[in-house]
């Protein structure tokens, strides 16, 4: 990936979206086909248990396939399934790191994956979504 075009990924899928940047979330690299999404735990993204709440974990793994398929087609996206698998429990402090990767695409869908991990390198979570282009062109 040239290095303009890594860039304007960067400020795009980091200035897109309110939801990410209120919760602390940031796309910090992109290449083809991967992204790397990363979260400071702050209070406000923790359960009852004082550990990642589920939706905080499932948004970065979402955002992190979202924008890996950003990099094969700079074109708009949703993601029409999704599911995550929760492998381990993590404390309330600490770096989480999502990587996301395209693993196939076609003319309309795209079938991803994204791991999050802490910074150490334990795998808490995996995910699997399929993403549909929508046609429209992004502003880059």
């Amino acid at each position: 990936m040239q290095k303009e075009q890594k860039e304007k990924l960067l400020a795009y899928a980091n200035g897109a979206e309110a939801f990410i940047g209120h919760n602390g979330v940031h796309v910090t690299d992109v290449d083809d086909n991967y992204a790397r999404v990363e979260l400071t735990l702050h209070p406000e993204v923790l359960n009852r248990w004082q550990a990642p709440h589920g939706g905080i974990l499932f948004t970065m793994g979402d955002v992190a396939a979202g924008v890996a398929v950003l990099t094969v087609r700079p074109e708009s996206c949703v993601t029409v399934n999704a599911s995550i698998d929760f492998m381990e429990a993590v404390g309330s402090s600490g770096t989480l790191v999502a990587t996301g990767r395209v693993l196939r695409c076609g003319g309309r869908l795209c079938y991803c994956e994204a791991k999050i991990e802490t910074a150490a390198g334990k795998l808490l979570t995996t995910f699997h979504s399929t993403m549909y282009f929508t046609g429209g062109t992004l502003p880059l």
